[in-house]
């Protein structure tokens, strides 16, 4: 008897479970795209900000992102990063990409 209310009992279970599956579209997707909003922008954000803001820059190239745009009065455009002390055009041809969906110039 106690085997009968523990097979119904997962077969209740394993039934239940699809029906559960189904319901995700419901829930809003995490990850959403970058919008002008919530991109950095190069010529206004602080060094915490900067750092850790895209793969490769740490504290010295966040800094050095500072050190740059204080003495040029700003970036004109995100490939300008190109110029900055331990960044190079390498980097940014091979982050372009990301560069532009992480940063703006305002």
């Amino acid at each position: 008897m106690k085997a009968k209310f523990i097979a119904i009992f997962l077969a209740l279970s394993v039934l239940n479970i699809p029906a559960q599956a189904g319901d995700n579209h419901k829930i809003p997707p995490t990850k959403q795209s970058a919008s002008a909003s919530s991109k950095i922008n190069l010529n206004k954000a602080d060094l915490a900000t900067l750092t850790g803001s895209l793969k490769g820059i740490g504290k010295k190239r966040a800094q050095a992102i500072i050190d740059y745009r204080d003495t040029h009065k700003g970036f004109k455009s995100v490939e300008e990063l190109a110029e900055v002390k331990g960044f190079g055009a390498h980097f940014v041809e091979v982050n372009r990409d990301k560069l532009k969906e992480v940063f703006i110039i305002k």
